[in-house]
């Protein structure tokens, strides 16, 4: 039993060491503000608040219905116009360099609706995006889920996740477990098993 464990345990080490480039912001259920109020979020150092500070990242208000990025992180939209809708997102999909991005601070205010590639009121949603840190590596791309609302109710910002090796990523896509904790597992199954025989 034991040498089993430690083999699958074994086997698992290059699918964990394989994703070491994902960085995952667990989850943060960020409220977005019904009102004018502004929620900052700085994507790379995982903090949000009221208040913009020098690595804001996104300014979201009204519960999402209006939405700001900095020019180091540029949301997939419908074209390279700084004016254009942010496109919603669905599991599975990539994100990646042949994606649609602006080249500088923007922002959307006509992206929630009932059209194709819109966010829809009240549902979770996701959108990609494409990131340079606050020490200028990248640009990374990543997917970050959201819950936007135009009714007046607040939103949320719950989770993102980005790629440092430069690669695209697949929407969803978080780090395996890593491989010291799968050895761990293996270790703790193995003394139960132990303690059993006893």
């Amino acid at each position: 039993m034991k040498q089993q464990l430690l083999l699958l345990a074994a086997l698992a080490l290059p699918a964990a060491s394989g994703h070491a480039a994902l960085v995952y912001s667990g989850i943060q259920n960020i409220s977005i503000s019904s009102t004018f109020d502004s929620t900052y979020i700085d994507v790379d150092a995982a903090t949000s608040g009221t208040s913009q500070n020098l690595g804001w990242d996104i300014d979201a208000f009204f519960g999402g219905e209006a939405f700001g990025n900095s020019a180091s992180f540029q949301p997939v939209r419908t074209s390279t116009s700084v004016s254009s809708p942010v496109v919603s997102l669905e599991l599975g999909d990539l994100v990646d360099a042949a994606d649609f991005f602006a080249a500088a601070e923007a922002g959307s205010t006509t992206h929630i609706g009932p059209l194709p590639n819109q966010f829809a009121t009240g549902v979770t949603d996701y959108l990609g995006f494409r990131l340079t840190t606050n020490t200028g590596a990248g640009p990374y791309y990543g997917w970050m889920q959201v819950n936007f609302s135009n009714t007046g109710s607040a939103g949320s910002i719950i989770d993102w996740a980005y790629d440092t090796s430069g690669a695209g990523i697949t929407v969803g896509t978080i780090p395996e477990p890593s491989a010291t904790a799968l050895l761990g597992l293996a270790t703790s199954i193995t003394l139960l098993g132990r303690r059993r025989r006893v």
